[in-house]
């Protein structure tokens, strides 16, 4: 069936749903509902929300009790019929729920164990917490009210669940980092960071000359000349806790004087956001041809061969060659 994008079928498919007159279409939408309210799965879930909601809320009429969840009153007479039927084991009046709605109105007693409403699952929590994380971080910092509560209720979820307090669903960059890092691009300086190592859980004190930074894969790195390690380094910006400026005092030292950018071109297969934002070029069409450069062989392989087949490298033909290797390892592990 094909996906429906009119919002006239509450399933999402087309077929069946717009040659209906308007009498039809609300009758078979009402069918609808009561039969997705009816489902065991959807039925149990709504039973368990019923006892502490009425609890809270005694008196509640059973048509303002149907509307807040979304049910026909008649489903909701039945759900409320079934409830007056469940209690404790032994199943005597002592045991049983005292449950009336006869009169319109909703009132519940003798229902301790249910009273309190349903716990979230640790993996609910987390979908939560890490939500709420990505919530946050589109506020405006003007509205500190808004922040404040959902950092509490953030914080209330993740005690609940047992959650570090410190989970987020994005990577955290300084400012003052990134700041360091810019200038010295500029200024073609060295800098000394501090920087945490995921893979070794380590942190270790580096002297670098940066030299530009990239996007990959949703994170950003910096590509620098690692004094350390003698060697051309990615770091990723995220982890980098400090930065600041270091003199190169050893002219042994220094990285090669061919420190150049790499010239390549690229012909876009298939435009998409991610070429877009990875190659920093707007206004693609298929069969479009850029230039850019970059430090890092590594970054320009790396970053064709994850657009997917969406753009393929032209020049330089040392990497096409590296690309065409790596694509080849990458099929043979599948064949057979």
């Amino acid at each position: 069936m094909a996906e429906c994008g009119c919002g006239r079928s509450p399933t999402g498919k087309c077929v069946g749903w717009h040659d209906l007159t308007e009498e039809q279409y609300v009758e078979k939408k009402a069918a609808y509902e009561a039969k997705k309210a009816a489902s065991p799965l959807e039925r149990t879930s709504r039973l368990l929300d019923l006892v502490p909601y009425i609890n809270t809320h005694q008196g509640i009429s059973l048509i303002d009790l149907a509307k807040v969840f979304e049910v026909s009153t008649d489903q909701m007479i039945s759900d409320l019929t079934t409830l007056w039927m469940c209690g404790l084991p032994g199943y005597t009046p002592l045991e049983l729920m005292d449950l009336d709605f006869e009169s319109g109105y909703v009132t519940i007693r003798n229902a301790p164990t249910l009273a309190k409403p349903r716990s979230i699952t640790h993996e609910e929590g987390v979908a939560l917490v890490l939500g709420l994380d990505v919530l946050r971080s589109t506020i405006s910092p003007e509205r500190e009210d808004l922040i404040d509560a959902i950092g509490s209720l953030s914080q209330r979820i993740a005690r609940l669940v047992n959650l570090p307090l410190a989970l987020s669903a994005s990577s955290v960059i300084s400012p003052e980092v990134t700041t360091s890092i810019r200038e010295a691009i500029a200024n073609r300086s060295g800098l000394k960071i501090s920087y945490h190592s995921l893979y070794k859980d380590e942190i270790s004190s580096r002297v670098v000359l940066p030299l530009e930074m990239l996007e990959s894969e949703g994170s950003l790195y910096l590509h620098a000349y690692c004094f350390t390690a003698q060697d051309f380094r990615h770091f990723r910006v995220d982890r980098v806790q400090s930065a600041e400026t270091a003199e190169v005092e050893k002219p042994s030292t220094m990285p090669p004087a061919n420190l150049e950018k790499i010239r390549f071109e690229v012909k876009v297969v298939r435009p998409t956001r991610d070429v877009s934002e990875r190659f920093e070029e707007s206004n693609l069409e298929a069969g479009t041809v850029f230039k850019s450069s970059s430090f890092s062989q590594h970054w320009i392989a790396r970053s064709v061969l994850a657009s997917a087949g969406a753009v393929e490298l032209l020049t330089p033909a040392e990497i096409r060659s590296e690309i065409a290797k790596r694509a080849e390892t990458m099929l043979n592990r599948y064949e057979g």
